[in-house]
């Protein structure tokens, strides 16, 4: 019997300076605690820090310490010791990373288990997701970044792959999809909008840019629809949705607008059609206008996604 023996070449392309650790390390998870000694050996909450910030590290050795809460004490808890604001903290390992650089996603990109397409995928990083770049791999022409960052749903740190042109490492980038992240907190709106202008003002990469501007329309409630995109139109159509559930009505067209109502779609009642806008737009795979309809049975109109029409 014959043996055959495939083999996979993958070129590594190490980014990290191998002589010297990273004097940085940057919070990967958003509304990170920083956290100071206590007189037992342990740490307790003092503050919290959003995704993306840069903090000193105070020591390259990882610190072991008690974890207090105000529900249970974890033993052996791995920490980094941290200068901020001029202050020394402990951060959670599985919170923070160290790196010279931080980095954003800038596509909603697949993740890999390893640097090759025919890998597992279990998972997506949305845009805006910030997050420490490692090493470059490149397999049959396809390039792969090797990234860390914060898996929300299990709450701790991972190492992943994805695709290097999702990827930016623009400092310009990672500027402004802080700045929106503020925005998104604000409570103040003349802040808000400040934080949200300022990110739209820097020379950004084209996808950011185009990100940051639905953000922006979504957060200040702005219609990315202007009048000279809307016609007028005169026609009928039944409300569908596959499981029969309820669909949104809205004040603007676009999901930067306000719920108003919401509309049955079970028995597939009729609506009216009074005008539609020219322009598609992509909401979860589907691509349609933007219509505004009228309900003859409880009076409510309003602007609802073409996706859930059935015109005859």
């Amino acid at each position: 019997m014959k043996k055959v023996i495939v083999f996979f070449s993958l070129i590594v392309l190490i980014t990290a300076n191998v002589f010297s650790a990273p004097s940085k390390i940057f919070m990967l998870r958003d509304n990170g605690p920083l956290r100071k000694a206590n007189d037992s050996n342990g740490v307790e909450w003092a503050e919290t820090v959003r995704a993306g910030t840069e903090l000193e590290l105070a020591s390259e050795e990882i610190v072991i310490k008690d974890l207090v809460t105000s529900s249970k004490t974890y033993q052996d808890v791995k920490f980094f010791e941290v200068k901020y604001n001029d202050k020394t903290y402990y951060v959670q390992e599985s919170d923070a990373e160290q790196a010279d650089k931080l980095s954003v996603i800038i596509a909603d990109s697949l993740l890999f288990t390893h640097p090759s397409l025919s890998s597992f995928r279990n998972a997506m990083l949305e845009t805006g997701t910030f997050v420490v770049p490692k090493a470059s791999y490149n397999q049959f022409n396809t390039d792969f970044e090797e990234i860390t960052f914060y898996d929300t749903n299990d709450g701790i740190k991972r190492t992943r792959y994805v695709n290097k042109a999702n990827v930016s490492t623009n400092e310009k980038d990672v500027k402004a999809i802080m700045l929106l992240e503020n925005a998104k907190t604000a409570k103040d709106e003349d802040l808000k909008k400040e934080f949200l202008n300022n990110a739209k003002s820097m020379k950004t990469s084209m996808f950011i840019e185009a990100y940051i501007s639905k953000e922006y329309n979504k957060i200040l409630n702005v219609s990315s629809f202007s009048d000279d995109t809307i016609e007028t139109i005169s026609g009928e159509g039944h409300l569908y949705t596959e499981d029969g559930s309820k669909i949104n009505v809205r004040d603007k067209p676009g999901t930067a607008g306000n719920v108003i109502g919401q509309l049955e779609s079970a028995d597939q009642p009729w609506v009216t059609t009074l005008m539609r806008t020219n322009v598609a737009d992509e909401i979860d795979g589907e691509t349609d206008f933007w219509y505004y309809v009228k309900d003859d049975a409880s009076g409510l109109e309003g602007w609802i996604f073409g996706a859930y029409i059935l015109f005859p």
